[in-house]
């Protein structure tokens, strides 16, 4: 009888600790399938052509760019991603960098350091990852610069691109046992259509790869040892493929091209360009800074089209890893080398079509980490590696600090106020407050912070048309001030022009105002300025000081018919001036 209850109550404690059991089981998987599905994002993706289609804090660069450059267009690629997800994803540790020299705002409190890049601070990530930092002029948009194929390329613009390079002429090579001879141009041309790539940024990243005359991975003739340990020549590799910098670069490329038969020129060109189509275009990375910022599905999206990609910790992954660099830097400098292309071959007002990202709650600016700000100056980051500040403007002068590293956020107190030694000056201030000179040429501006609307240099201030008082004053951070024209008080709403003078009453500091394009004084950009331009030139008159000044508006150091252009550019309400 005994037994019996003790077999019973050990059958129902049995039965509740299995039933216990499952009940776990049931709930731990299910949490651990909740826990796998949190690693699964799904976004929708569309692109919508216009600045229209714009969210409204890109609005104001586009439309002053569409001014200047009335054939470009720009697509709006509405990435579905939110801005906090972006952030998440693209901020974990490792496959975005900076170079190690740079300020320590700039670099990730890990400490991980490769190849002389540290892993980057949120800060700088969310700074690059921004698009509406680099839209506020035309250099840095050339990020956002499509680079696939459409039917409005020209073999000429091609032509245009390397007419200065090794390329400019013909070359003849064997093609089905039968010798050929074609131009440059038109195997880029071939070679676009067969990769559904822009021929123009084939083009310039050839010369980006193997430079203007031609590196020895373009010859033909360099003679290279393979891994059989035999000696060969007669392969060519104009993209670089391959040539890691262990050893010789060059043998390494060129061991890379025997492996796929580039043995011409054309099929060269024609396969490399495939290759990189392949592997970015075609998958939906068909700007900079795609290729960079992986925020885009895995095929080219058309104005209209929509698509969904995944984020995911599994294989089925789309998404913030397929990158082709890892400097944060990259995509900005990349463009400044694109728009220098375009401009130097005159081909800047083509039909250029630029697809910038959009993304979910963005905030409402991601500024350059740094301590200083806008009220200590137009804030630039150091370009060059180990520059010197100087307590002259001259290579000569004294250092005013220690060696100012790479990617060092400067204030610029006076731009290009000095030249000695071949070498154009700035005076700035670092962040610890100490001031000096830097060669200009080792500054850009920082993003936002680019669009300059007036700046003090000496005892003048150069200033763009059509600012207001107020507008001056806020642009200076000036709070206590008075503007006057021969000695008549102006009114915050009044419009600024050259020969007005600005009061700083908290400095007790006065400055002349040069309105550029503004020759007569009267505040107003008309045919009157044109005129005095025109009488100039004809030398019925002979501009001097703050006149010549507000009449050089392409800063050039001459009064001429490309001064005129611009200011008529001006009177039919086209902005052209800046900084």
């Amino acid at each position: 009888m005994l037994e019996n209850k003790i077999f019973f109550i050990i059958k129902k404690i049995t039965n509740v600790i299995l039933i216990l059991f499952l009940l776990s089981y049931t709930i731990f998987g299910i949490i651990g399938k909740v826990k796998a599905a949190s690693y699964k994002q799904t976004y929708t993706q569309t692109v919508k052509t216009g600045i229209d289609a714009f969210p409204e804090s890109y609005k104001p660069f586009l439309r002053k760019i569409k001014e200047q450059h009335p054939n470009w267009t720009f697509d709006a690629y509405f990435t579905g991603i939110s801005w906090s997800d972006l952030v998440k994803y693209e901020t974990d540790h490792g496959h975005n960098r900076i170079i190690n020299s740079a300020d320590s705002l700039l670099k990730c409190s890990c400490g991980n350091v490769a190849s002389g890049y540290a892993c980057a601070s949120s800060s700088i990530i969310q700074y690059y990852m921004d698009p509406r930092n680099f839209l506020n002029n035309d250099v840095g948009i050339f990020q956002f610069l499509e680079s696939s194929y459409n039917n409005n390329y020209k073999v000429d613009v091609v032509q245009s691109i390397i007419k200065n390079s090794f390329m400019k002429g013909n070359v003849t090579f064997k093609k089905d046992g039968q010798d050929v001879t074609m131009s440059y141009a038109q195997i880029i041309m071939d070679a676009a259509n067969k990769s559904q790539m822009s021929p123009y940024a084939i083009a310039i990243k050839i010369l980006q790869e193997v430079g203007t005359n031609g590196s020895n991975a373009v010859t033909g003739t360099y003679t290279f040892t393979y891994i059989d340990g035999k000696q060969y020549s007669g392969y060519y590799n104009f993209f670089n493929y391959g040539a890691y910098d262990t050893g010789s670069a060059v043998t390494n490329g060129l061991c890379y091209a025997k492996d796929r038969g580039w043995d011409t020129p054309y099929k060269a060109i024609i396969e490399g360009a495939q290759k990189y189509g392949a592997d970015y275009t075609a998958k939906g990375q068909n700007t900079i800074y795609f290729t960079k910022w992986d925020v885009v599905g895995t095929s080219i999206l058309k104005s209209g089209n929509t698509q969904t990609v995944i984020a995911s910790s599994d294989s089925s992954n789309q998404l913030f890893r397929h990158q082709y660099m890892t400097n944060v830097r990259d995509p900005n400098s990349q463009a400044s080398k694109l728009y220098n292309t375009y401009s130097k071959n005159g081909i800047l007002e083509e039909k250029l079509n630029f697809v910038i990202p959009v993304y979910n709650d963005m905030p409402q600016t991601n500024k350059l980490p740094t301590t200083l700000t806008t009220k200590d100056g137009d804030l630039y980051y150091t370009t060059g590696t180990e520059i010197m500040v100087r307590t002259e403007p001259k290579s000569s002068g004294a250092r005013v600090d220690c060696i100012i590293e790479k990617d060092t956020v400067v204030a610029v107190l006076d731009r290009k106020c000095a030249i000695n030694n071949g070498l154009e000056w700035d005076r700035v201030k670092l962040a610890n407050g100490k001031t000096g000179y830097m060669a200009s040429k080792y500054l850009e501006p920082c993003g936002i912070y680019a669009e300059k609307k007036a700046q003090i240099s000496g005892t003048n201030i150069k200033a763009i048309p059509n600012l207001s008082v107020k507008d001056l004053a806020n642009t200076l951070n000036i709070s206590n001030y008075e503007v006057t024209k021969d000695g008549n008080k102006k009114v915050d709403t009044d419009v600024i022009g050259t020969g007005y003078k600005l009061k700083d009453k908290t400095n007790n500091k006065e400055y002349v105002l040069i309105v550029l394009g503004d020759i007569n004084g009267d505040g107003y950009i008309d045919t009157g300025d044109t005129f005095r331009i025109k009488q100039n030139i004809m030398k019925a008159i002979n501009l001097e000081g703050i006149y010549k000044t507000a009449a050089d508006v392409n800063k050039d150091g001459y009064i001429d018919t490309g001064d005129s252009f611009i200011l008529k550019k001006e009177v039919k309400n086209i902005p052209s001036i800046t900084l």
